[in-house]
C-alpha cells in the first residue's frame, strides 16, 4: 500500500503520532503550519511545537523521521 504524502515536501501524510503529517487537503501541518504563521491560531500552535521540538526556531517542521 502506498501511503499519500505531501504535495510540497513529500513528507507521509497522516502518520499516526506525528502531528506534522496531519493532512490539509493534500499538504501536511508542517508545511500548512509555516505558510499560517499570520493567523493567531496557527502561530500559537507553531510556537508549542517549536517548544516541543518538532519544528526548528524559525518554525520550519524538521525532516521526517520516515525520510
Amino acid at each position: 500500500m502506498v501511503s499519500a504524502r505531501c504535495n510540497i515536501c513529500g513528507r507521509r501524510l497522516d502518520v499516526s503520532g506525528d502531528p506534522l503529517t496531519a493532512d490539509y487537503g493534500g499538504d501536511c501541518w508542517g508545511c500548512v503550519g509555516t505558510v499560517e504563521l499570520g493567523w493567531p491560531e496557527s502561530a500559537e500552535r507553531v510556537a508549542e511545537e517549536i517548544r516541543v521540538g518538532l519544528r526548528k526556531p524559525d518554525g520550519a517542521a524538521k525532516p521526517p523521521l520516515d525520510g
